[in-house]
């Protein structure tokens, strides 16, 4: 199981690069093969690829956005990336909002154990600043 799960994540390493391009790619084509690089969700809030370092002044300038949430990978987000947007969703109820307005995106189990993990740490986090103390769940 341990070989397996190194070699899932040397082959995403391996392959993180190319299919960026290949989203860069697709963002550039026009007509069917074209893919929006977000979608506005509300006034200031966007859905899509990873917002790489060009974006930037854009993004804030022409679109307001003022804070990025990913489930990248550090190693993704390393060199081609900048440094709350608060709905306070469950993990479910956030898959569920980015599929509905990005259909082609997939969310995998693992992808979702640890929204589900990083949710429980966020909420415990947030109880123990308004009480002083860790709440017991």
């Amino acid at each position: 199981m341990a070989a397996g799960a190194l070699l899932e994540a040397g082959l995403a390493r391996v392959l993180f690069y190319p299919t960026l391009l290949y989203t860069v790619f697709r963002g550039k084509v026009p007509g069917r093969a074209h893919r929006d690089w977000y979608h506005r969700i509300d006034p200031t809030v966007l859905l899509g690829a990873l917002p790489l370092r060009g974006m930037t002044r854009r993004l804030v300038e022409d679109e307001n956005v003022r804070g990025v949430i990913t489930m990248n990978e550090e190693y993704e987000t390393r060199f081609l990336c900048n440094s709350a947007k608060v709905y306070n969703w469950s993990p479910e109820e956030a898959v569920r909002a980015i599929t509905k307005i990005r259909s082609h995106i997939h969310i995998r189990s693992g992808q979702l154990e640890v929204l589900k993990e990083f949710h429980k740490e966020i909420t415990a986090g947030a109880a123990k600043d308004k009480t002083g103390h860790t709440s017991q769940t």
